[in-house]
Parts: structure tokens; sequence; C-alpha cells
């Protein structure tokens, strides 16, 4: 995506730390983009991003306090012409209609993070746009009626037993192994097994194809049971 003199700079501003990790750990895999610095909330990104000077800031919508969308609002007011990609789980298509009103030029699902940001990041650096695939206008009534009912969501793929799904969401946060096996009290040994194991059933093979899984299957969207969230990632 760039050179070592080119690399693109990235704001990343999400009020839970546990998905700013994930997201973190996929940008550091990728040649050509440097995170620049992290904020939780509005008002925070703001001062960040006069600091920075990122090129791309990369933004949920909803956050407490100030919005996404007041964020990027305030940011056109100012005169400023970075880059926005809104990545956000709200899937109703007027969040896209005013997300690219406040000036944002990209819309990204969180559950397909994994798979659209980069693209999304980019598009908008080259000067376009980025809409995600899975954003679709909304049905007419007709359509909703010959549709029927929404199909109910998928399950967990792969088969993985909950422990192989734990090992693998916390490799994904950027725990070594070391630090995996002190989190869920089992050895090492034992948490490679379990990787080794759900990365066969999933046909994963690196950390980073690992944290697109987690982030396409939202499970780096929680907090809860989670050791410490603001560990930089590392190396598996």
């Amino acid at each position: 995506m760039g050179t070592a003199k080119t690399r693109v700079r990235v704001a990343l501003i999400d009020d839970h730390p546990i998905f700013r990790s994930g997201v973190r750990g996929l940008l550091g895999e990728t040649a050509g983009i440097e995170v620049v610095g992290e904020a939780s909330d509005g008002r925070h990104a703001l001062d960040l991003i006069r600091r920075a000077h990122p090129d791309v800031v990369v933004m949920d919508i909803t956050m407490t306090g100030m919005s996404g969308l007041a964020v990027a609002r305030a940011l056109r007011e100012a005169g400023s012409t970075v880059r926005i990609v809104f990545l956000t789980v709200n899937e109703d298509f007027a969040f896209v209609d005013e997300a690219l009103t406040v000036g944002a030029q990209g819309y990204v699902l969180k559950r397909s993070a994994g798979t659209s940001l980069l693209e999304a990041i980019k598009a908008v650096v080259s000067g376009g746009r980025y809409i995600d695939a899975e954003m679709r206008a909304p049905p007419t009534p007709a359509e909703r009626t010959e549709a029927g009912p929404p199909a109910p969501h998928p399950g967990e793929e792969g088969g993985l037993t909950g422990r192989e799904r734990e090992v693998l969401r916390l490799i994904a946060l950027g725990m070594t192994m070391k630090e995996v096996s002190l989190a869920i009290s089992i050895s090492v040994a034992s948490v490679d097994t379990y990787k080794i194991r759900g990365c066969k059933k999933l046909g994963l093979r690196s950390r980073a194809s690992i944290v697109r899984y987690a982030l396409g299957q939202g499970w780096l969207e929680t907090e809860n049971r989670q050791p410490s969230s603001d560990r930089p990632p590392s190396l598996m």
C-alpha cells in the first residue's frame, strides 16, 4: 500500500478497547500502514487528529459522548481534509447517507472489517469512496413481503470447541502463548494444541488471518472476561 517513506498514517477511534486492539493488530500486519494514535471518544479524537495529522481516520459512529458523526462534522467545519472511514455495526442504510453527508469517504461494517477495512483505506487514500459490499439499500415493502422473514444469524463456523475459540480470540487480541496460558489457566503446550486444532478447522495460517476471522465473527466487540485491553499486539 506504500513504501517506508509513504506509509499511510491511520488514527483509530473506537470506545471498545478490545475491538481497537484487534483492528490495531490487523493494520500492524499490513505493509504501508502506520497506526499513529488511538482515542476512545470524540473529543480525544479531535485532539489526536490535530496533533498526529493522520491521512485516514478509522472511527466508530456510535461512541460515548461525542459521536463519530459529530467528529466528522467538526473536522469538515474546521477545514480538515483528512479522509474518514466509519467502522461500525450500524447496518441501516440511513447511516451511510448521513456519513457521506458529514464528509466521510468510507463505510465499513465491523463484522466484515477483516476483509473490507484495508480495501476501504486504500480506496479513500486514492481519492475514492468505499461502501461495504454488505450494505444494501433498504428493501421496499413489496420486497420484504416476497422475501418473508429474515434468515437466522449463522452460528459458529468450523465446529470449534469453546476452548479453541477462546484461545484463538485471545491470540487475535495480541496475547503471547504464555499470556494466553495464564489468562485461562492452562499450560503453554495446551494453548499451542488448541491453537493448532482451531486454525486447522478454520484454514487459518497466520496471526493476521486469525485477527481477520475474529473480527468477522464479532469476537472482539465484547469485553467480558478479558485480562487486559491495552496490550499491544505481538507475534504468535
